[in-house]
């Protein structure tokens, strides 16, 4: 009988060029490849020559948000698509994503190749922003890196892992059009950095977690929060994942 591979409670993991993800560190030959597929009619990883089984399925951080969304928020993002209309709900959609990705590839750059790549106009503001926070960046440890948890089966891609205002941190960098005042705005977003945390926390010390948002105004909001904080997000992460593996019990 062959022995059942024991593996960590979570990994660091690079995608290949055929979309595959790859312990990052090429000595762990221990861990599984993982594998695209679909399961329940949804995109999904497996590991490779694995079978395609509830027991095997890892969904990504951002699809389990997504699926597990609330009514409110469904029904708010609707009443705003129906104000403004297709084709401007479009045009801000297309703008957010461009301006996020400009930023990241920037601070990617910048923390990693200590210079940074050259901006566009289109989103000078969030620029302004983003070097007013640029000293506050230390040593990174990882930036735009994959995370993958076997101990709940899922898998994501984090911003950043380093010291941030002198602490080890683990950051998310959004962009939006219009300030974050309250942490109920922006609680699905803290649940995403929850849910990188719960398998990073494994492998590192976390002194912190911070959500910081750019604001195209070229103003920004910072949110930092405790290990002792973060237990509540992380809780409701698990919660929402929970939901997503009831939902793939049933279809399946």
């Amino acid at each position: 009988m062959t022995e059942k591979k024991v593996l960590p409670e979570a990994a660091l993991y690079r995608r290949s060029f055929d979309g595959t993800l790859h312990p990052l560190n090429s000595s762990e030959n221990n861990l599984p490849i993982l594998t695209r597929a679909k399961f329940a009619s949804e995109f999904c990883y497996v590991p490779q020559s694995a079978e395609l089984s509830k027991q095997n399925v890892f969904y990504s951080v951002s699809n389990v948000l997504k699926l597990t969304q609330d009514d409110r928020s469904r029904e708010a993002l609707r009443k705003w698509e129906a104000r403004v209309g297709n084709k401007e709900a479009k045009r801000i959609r297309d703008e957010a994503i461009g301006a996020g990705n400009a930023v990241h590839s920037y601070l990617h750059s910048y923390l990693t190749e200590g210079e940074a790549k050259s901006i566009s106009k289109s989103y000078e503001s969030y620029f302004q922003a983003l070097n007013s926070l640029l000293p506050n960046f230390g040593t990174c440890l990882f930036s735009e890196q994959f995370i993958v948890s076997f101990k709940y089966q899922y898998f994501g891609k984090f911003d950043q892992l380093g010291l941030y205002r002198e602490s080890l941190t683990l950051s998310d960098l959004k962009t939006s059009l219009k300030p974050k005042l309250s942490l109920d705005w922006i609680e699905d977003k803290i649940i995403q950095l929850a849910a990188y945390y719960i398998p990073i926390e494994t492998l590192y010390q976390l002194e912190q977690a911070a959500l910081i948002y750019l604001i195209s105004d070229g103003s920004c909001n910072e949110f930092l929060f405790t290990p002792q904080q973060m237990t509540f997000y992380k809780q409701l992460w698990l919660e929402r994942l929970s939901q997503i593996n009831e939902r793939v019990s049933l279809a399946a």
